[in-house]
């Protein structure tokens, strides 16, 4: 992440610089600031911050000259052209090189006072991020609308200005417009499902005319072929199931079976030389008819 400014202090400096910090921030100032710094190492993410920030803002004092965390901060500063900016809130005086620098005293200030040399530190801070007339709005009083208004419609850019407008937008219930990331992210996402047989409508700022548009018959019969295949291949599963399940019968459900239709289970249940035992019955010998003489009926038998 990119920040307007990197802010600079001694931990026993921490209130003025937290002051500090919200008088920029008011003014919509992208700082950045770790208020709950303890150490006075100069880490990998320290050295990050200050390299991504336009520019580095150290408050000089009688605690920030012994800080080696300050010092390899200003250091950092100092190695880019352009990107060093002091302020002193005291009357300490740093060591070379940063001796021969301007300073904006700050000295004395409070949540009530504002030095001049704040008001010149934020003209420079202001002149390097390409906005003008910040003292006028820092010396706007709570009843000066009018002027905010005017000072707004005539600096329409400014980060002042777009929060604004952001939030009399939002007080008017009108939604922001969608960032170009998003869109961009959206039409990706049309084009995956597009891509993948499954239509779905183009985002507004992608969308085709009517007059224009014409149907492409494969785009059609996308969604059509993906589901005749897919049920195929569900039926030819079945089957192939099915007749595995048929011919491979297990040796228990063989034996617990009544059709020997199937010469593979009749094998399986009935061994060579032998005879189910359920068929032992129609072998049993009985007495011989002689069918070629004529049957006597026997009449004397007593009726019933």
């Amino acid at each position: 992440m990119s920040y307007d400014v990197f802010l600079v202090s001694a931990v026993a400096d921490r209130d003025i610089a937290k002051l500090v910090v919200r008088r920029l921030r008011s003014l919509k100032f992208r700082v950045a600031f770790n208020q709950s710094q303890v150490d006075e190492t100069f880490d990998p993410k320290d050295a990050r911050d200050a390299t991504n920030s336009q520019s580095v803002l150290v408050l000089w004092s009688e605690n920030a000259v012994k800080s080696d965390w300050v010092r390899a901060a200003a250091s950092v500063g100092n190695s880019r052209p352009g990107t060093l900016i002091q302020a002193a809130i005291d009357k300490t005086i740093p060591y070379e090189p940063f001796r021969q620098e301007k300073r904006y005293s700050i000295e004395g200030m409070t949540s009530r006072k504002t030095p001049d040399g704040f008001f010149q530190l934020i003209e420079e801070l202001g002149r390097r991020d390409g906005r003008a007339d910040l003292r006028a709005w820092m010396n706007f009083g709570s009843k000066d609308d009018d002027k905010r208004a005017d000072w707004v419609a005539a600096h329409p850019n400014d980060p002042i200005s777009v929060d604004a407008r952001k939030k009399r937008e939002k007080d008017l219930g009108i939604k922001p417009a969608p960032a170009r990331d998003a869109i961009g992210a959206a039409a990706l996402a049309a084009a995956s499902l597009k891509t993948n047989g499954t239509k779905s409508p183009a985002p507004q700022s992608m969308a085709i005319p009517v007059a224009t548009a014409q149907p492409n018959p494969l785009v059609e019969l996308g969604a059509g072929w993906g589901a005749i295949a897919a049920v195929s291949a569900a039926i030819v599963g079945m089957l192939v199931m099915a007749w595995v399940f048929r011919s491979d019968a297990s040796p228990e459900m063989a034996a617990s079976a009544h059709s020997i239709a199937n010469a593979r289970v009749a094998t399986v249940t009935c061994p060579a030389g032998t005879v189910p035992r359920s068929l032992l019955h129609v072998l049993e010998t009985g007495p011989i008819v002689d069918d070629t003489q004529p049957q006597i009926i026997d009449d004397t038998s007593p009726p019933e």
